[in-house]
């Protein structure tokens, strides 16, 4: 078995795209299967080099790693189809002594009148075979009013194409219903997708194809190039789409989506690896944390779900915590380290056990690793703004007394040695307020927050001569006025 991730190098590995990378990933480590990598760069004019080394990286970040491709020859290249022409050019020039394709003069205005008049009529545009059967006479003055031909395949008539897809069930496509003869190779002398990925995964032995059900209705035509041409055909295998929350195609507009954007914002390369690998599939047992090994083991091609799976933000967010959580403490650290020095904080001084321990405390706080960003402060700024709720906590008449408290406490025998294990309890004598009126205004005063990491853990941490500043800030902007 032999599978191939193709991505085209126009832009970012979109989330669609690395969700198929993922499948044919996944299935190869099932099977013992080769794993190839080609790049489809033969749109010139947006395809770039710098593209292409960002999904590599992107890829590699996810730990999807390939057996051959443009890196890592495998007796199959090139694995760029730009360095693939001659080839191409080779099968060219076979449909075309066959028979099976032809050169076509029709201008860009003549098939935009053919459209147009299709769409007043109400009916789907088909190419009409203007020029399947031009004399020589007449190829011959469109070459001298100098018009460049494309290479149109012939559709042969009332053929039936059936695809046994894995996941799909049996398609029956018919050879009059899939838009007439089609262009294989544009006036410029490029080749066009539909017709070369089928000679490309013919010659580098593919035997089955794992992608987006978007493709679906290429393949007919690809089978057909392949009879033409006496190639073989692989096995098909065409995945679910991938839809934003309101059940559209999954855009910008939903969220991120794409794999370098999940990197900054700090995603871990297993989380979305493990979501990814969910999308349209479930376990019997309904786990939805798994690592590789376990994925591998139970998944199935055929157990794919053919209905469209909704990506849900939220879920990969939930999926990513619980990475950061089970994650070996000081490698999570260190993938907070950026995160940390993006927030505007310089950790290099910071002591590495000071840090890990803070790290400990907060990352159940962490969905993902740029939300230490909002946290990170409140143990290294001296004064920790309250936020809006903490803010509107602390003028309520309850509250002022127990920063009244705080302040009056500070002053009087506590230190360094004491004051994390004696603060909130002699606030508490003081005051005698207990439960939410004592513990949610001293979390304001010392976090600036409601919510957070244990604050009986936070206090060593944060340090005694910045909790004192805190409570000083607190009295003077509440207690003052």
């Amino acid at each position: 078995m032999r599978v191939r991730f193709a991505p085209s190098p126009t832009g970012f590995l979109h989330i669609g795209n690395a969700r198929t990378a993922v499948a044919n990933f996944i299935i190869a480590k099932k099977e013992n299967a080769s794993f190839i990598l080609r790049i489809e760069d033969t749109d010139m004019e947006r395809s770039t080099k710098e593209s292409e080394r960002s999904i590599l990286e992107d890829l590699r970040w996810m730990g999807i790693d390939w057996d051959e491709g443009p890196d890592r020859d495998g007796g199959h290249g090139p694995y760029r189809q730009s360095e693939r022409f001659d080839i191409y050019d080779a099968y060219t020039r076979k449909l075309l002594e066959s028979g099976n394709a032809y050169h076509c003069y029709c201008t860009v205005e003549e098939l935009d009148a053919m459209r147009k008049a299709c769409e007043a009529a109400e009916k789907p545009f088909v190419y009409p075979g203007k020029c399947r059967n031009l004399t020589a006479e007449q190829a011959k003055s469109f070459k001298d009013a100098g018009r460049r031909p494309t290479v149109r395949f012939r559709v042969p008539d009332g053929e039936i194409i059936t695809v046994r897809d894995h996941i799909k069930g049996t398609v029956v496509f018919g050879s009059e219903n899939i838009g007439g003869d089609f262009i294989i190779v544009r006036s410029d002398g490029t080749p066009i997708y539909n017709y070369i990925v089928i000679i490309d995964d013919a010659l580098m032995k593919v035997t089955h194809v794992i992608r987006g059900e978007d493709h679906l209705p290429n393949t007919p035509k690809q089978i057909l190039v392949a009879r033409a041409l006496d190639l073989p055909v692989p096995e098909y295998a065409h995945l679910a789409l991938v839809l934003g929350p309101d059940r559209s195609k999954l855009s910008k507009r939903h969220g991120i989506t794409s794999v370098e954007m999940y990197r900054k914002e700090g995603y871990l390369p297993e989380a979305l690896f493990n979501y990814l690998a969910m999308l349209g599939w479930a376990t019997e047992t309904g786990e939805e944390i798994l690592s590789l090994g376990e994925i591998v083991k139970q998944i199935e091609l055929s157990s794919l779900s053919r209905s469209a799976a909704v990506f849900d933000f939220q879920k990969l967010r939930w999926m990513n915590g619980n990475y950061i959580r089970g994650y070996d403490l000081s490698k999570i650290t260190d993938f907070f380290i950026p995160h940390i020095k993006d927030a505007g904080y310089d950790v290099d001084d910071m002591p590495r056990e000071r840090l890990e321990s803070v790290i400990s405390l907060v990352r159940g706080n962490c969905e993902i690793l740029s939300d230490i960003g909002k946290i990170i402060g409140i143990f290294l700024d001296d004064v920790f703004l309250p936020d809006e709720e903490a803010d509107g906590l602390l003028r309520e008449e309850d509250s002022k007394k127990i920063v009244e408290s705080a302040k009056k406490i500070a002053g009087s025998g506590l230190d360094a040695g004491n004051y994390s294990s004696e603060l909130i309890k002699r606030i508490k004598a003081d005051t005698s307020l207990g439960g939410k009126k004592l513990f949610l205004p001293a979390r304001a005063i010392i976090t600036g927050r409601l919510k957070g990491p244990e604050l009986d853990l936070s206090l060593p941490l944060i340090g005694f001569e910045r909790c004192m500043k805190r409570i000083d800030y607190c009295h003077e902007k509440y207690c003052r006025q």
